[in-house]
């Protein structure tokens, strides 16, 4: 009876589009005795005849017949690949695998938010900036990110070393002008790629308050079930100015002073505060909230205190705060 001829397979990721730019693949030796060890090697190439250059060229040695092969070198991104597989032993006997392919690799990098091919108009100062990128096998990985806004040219804010695909400058951008903004994704073998947004986007000057307000505190009272402290929220009129906040007990006693802060910032211009950023989910900036303690970072006791606001050297407003203890 006649051997078996050598056979070849190589299975991998389902088509069309990789699921990673490092994908993982298993080859098959079939009817090659006791020949070992046995030698894959796979490679891909751009085109189905192998012309071009290669864009991988892989070899596992191995006594094992069923070999898993993961690709440890990023392939190029959103090129058509083609993969062929060999398997090759001692002497002559050697198989080839059917072609396996086209597969098309995911883009290594591609701008989300704030990409629009038209360009976008943004009523906040602090855009969230988001993007993804191709999984990569955690032996190479993981992803860092740098990414840069710039203003006719120039930097107006930057930021190196993000692990994660979205970000918020904790600094306002200028209204009224037109920015541009890029990724760097890098791998820590030194394999990067650079994207820059389509268009640019436009920051307006948000309508003004016209009028000083100094909103009732929420929740009150507090402590509740989902928030620790109590928010404050104002509105500034033109032209803005200098802006007090004070917690008092029931004699008037200085409990805490808000604002200024830990900042510093005293003097305000003209727009709203004490509103979460943008996108954030969240109902209050941390910057004005109380949660319960002094100046001298002990609680208080449970118990009414009196928020006093002041701001641009207009009479005082005063609320209530009713405080459940903890």
């Amino acid at each position: 009876m006649a051997a078996a001829a050598q056979t070849a397979v190589l299975e991998g990721p389902p088509g069309p589009v990789l699921a990673s730019i490092t994908p993982a693949f298993t080859a098959r030796a079939i009817s090659f005795g006791i020949a070992r060890p046995l030698r894959y090697v796979l490679t891909a190439s751009t085109s189905p005849d192998f012309n071009t250059a290669l864009a991988l060229d892989t070899t596992i040695v191995s006594n094992e017949t069923v070999v898993p092969i993961q690709v440890l070198r990023p392939l190029p991104s959103e090129a058509t690949l083609y993969f062929k597989l060999r398997i090759l032993s001692t002497g002559t006997l050697f198989a080839d695998a059917p072609l396996f392919g086209p597969r098309t690799v995911p883009a290594w990098l591609t701008l989300v938010s704030r990409n629009s091919p038209t360009g976008e108009q943004l009523d906040t100062r602090r855009p969230l900036f988001v993007w993804r990128s191709a999984p990569v096998s955690p032996r190479i990985g993981p992803w860092r990110y740098d990414l840069e806004v710039t203003i006719n040219g120039r930097t107006a804010a930057a930021t190196s070393g993000v692990l994660d695909t979205t970000f918020r400058f904790d600094v306002d951008l200028e209204s009224e002008a037109s920015y541009r903004w890029s990724v760097r994704a890098s791998l820590p073998r030194g394999e990067s790629i650079r994207v820059g947004s389509r268009s640019t986007f436009f920051i307006v000057n948000p309508a003004l308050p016209s009028a000083t307000i100094f909103y009732n505190n929420f929740p009150n009272p507090f402590p509740s079930a989902t928030a620790f402290a109590t928010c404050f929220w104002f509105d500034l009129a033109e032209p803005g100015g200098r802006v007090s906040l004070d917690i008092l007990d029931l004699r008037g006693n200085l409990v805490r002073t808000l604002i200024p802060g830990n900042d510093g910032q005293r003097d305000f211009p003209p727009g709203q505060y004490g509103r979460g950023a943008v996108g954030t989910g969240a109902n209050c900036d941390g910057r004005f909230i109380w949660d319960a303690t002094g100046n001298d970072g002990r609680t208080v006791a449970k118990g009414v205190y009196i928020a006093r606001f002041r701001a641009a050297g207009a009479a005082a407003t005063f609320r209530n705060i009713y405080f459940q203890g903890r």
